[in-house]
């Protein structure tokens, strides 16, 4: 009987992020309340309504960098609610900027149907290309959950949500094990130490964010960008990462139109590509099986994080909205290059 794998792409439940938004006393982004007024006396308030606001540095902060707005009267109102799509544009200048491109009739019917002629339109037709999408309507409240599962999708680290999948450890006492989607969203942000809960060991899921922790939220994203994506890469680098990876994909998968693995290895073999044979069981394993479904590859032309790990390793994460089957995506590359010019592909652990 023959082999056969259906490998079918999972919409991961794009995962968790929300760092310490427990404001009935417990730290938020390493700073508790009192800590925070004291530091946000030495920062000029912008908005006539922050002073003395526990928020008030980080909200200063993100005014000057130009993230954020204040209201045409001079106020920020930092305890009003924040709707889906302030925060998405919210993200959207805070993340590095990519093409992106333009979706196909599904992907605009399922995804921006909701805010066609809004405000917003742009903002959630650029973010589709790298599947950081709501899930509800545009002027809905924000609650911890749906902030959480944003930010780790514009972090690209949706996939971690993988090692919980079945997990019977519990976290937090009103998250239960058996909601694999929650689970997956809230478990990886949190062993990442990107977020908490509150004192009496809940989540609270449902809990609406405010503007200031919105602020505080868009604040820990920036940070979290530098440190899951060390190393300076220079244009010229980036560029020949780029290249080389999605020259590669797009031979094997469109020109060449290679669909076996074992015809996989002999066309790298025959072409004498720079790229190792675990580089190839990494991305391409799926070919072994008779019968499959892969979730396509990205364009790279979406959301891209180049990292240098090692004084030869480089990493290349895309985050990607993948199609109606595998849904939104986070795909990752490693390669090596002696001078950061000639780049070879290859495994994780080499």
């Amino acid at each position: 009987m023959q082999k056969k794998l259906r490998l079918i792409g999972k919409r991961i439940g794009l995962k968790a992020l929300v760092l310490s938004l427990v404001l009935t006393g417990a730290t938020v982004g390493g700073l508790d309340r009192a800590k925070a007024k004291m530091d946000a006396t030495s920062i000029s308030a912008p908005f006539s309504d922050i002073h003395g606001h526990w928020a008030s540095k980080e909200i200063a902060v993100a005014t000057k960098q130009g993230l954020i707005r204040g209201f045409p009267d001079g106020t920020f109102r930092p305890e009003q609610t924040i709707s889906q799509e302030e925060f998405l544009v919210m993200i959207e200048r805070v993340i590095p900027s990519f093409p992106g491109n333009q979706p196909d009739d599904f992907s605009r019917e399922t995804y921006l149907s909701k805010v066609k002629g809004r405000w917003s339109e742009g903002t959630y037709t650029h973010l589709l290309a790298a599947g950081i999408t709501p899930t509800g309507n545009p002027t809905d409240s924000l609650d911890r959950l749906e902030g959480a599962r944003l930010m780790l999708a514009a972090l690209g680290h949706q996939s971690e949500g993988e090692k919980y999948r079945g997990t019977k450890s519990k976290f937090f006492s009103d998250l239960s094990v058996e909601n694999e989607g929650q689970v997956m969203t809230v478990y990886p942000a949190y062993k990442m130490g990107i977020i908490t809960g509150y004192p009496d060991g809940t989540f609270r899921a449902d809990e609406k964010v405010s503007r200031a922790q919105a602020v505080v939220l868009l604040s820990r994203l920036s940070q979290q960008i530098e440190e899951l994506f060390p190393g300076r890469v220079s244009e010229e680098e980036k560029q020949s990462m780029t290249k080389l990876v999605s020259t590669f994909v797009g031979q094997v998968m469109d020109k060449e139109r290679i669909r076996r693995f074992d015809e996989l290895v002999k066309y790298v073999e025959k072409e004498k590509a720079p790229v190792s044979q675990q580089f190839l069981r990494e991305h391409f394993s799926f070919m072994n099986y008779e019968v499959y479904d892969y979730v396509r590859f990205p364009r790279f032309n979406e959301l891209i994080y180049y990292a240098k790990i090692g004084n030869d390793k480089y990493r290349m994460t895309v985050q990607y909205y993948s199609g109606e089957l595998g849904g939104s995506v986070d795909k990752t590359f490693y390669l090596s290059s002696a001078d950061g010019k000639t780049f070879r592909l290859i495994g994780k652990d080499e």
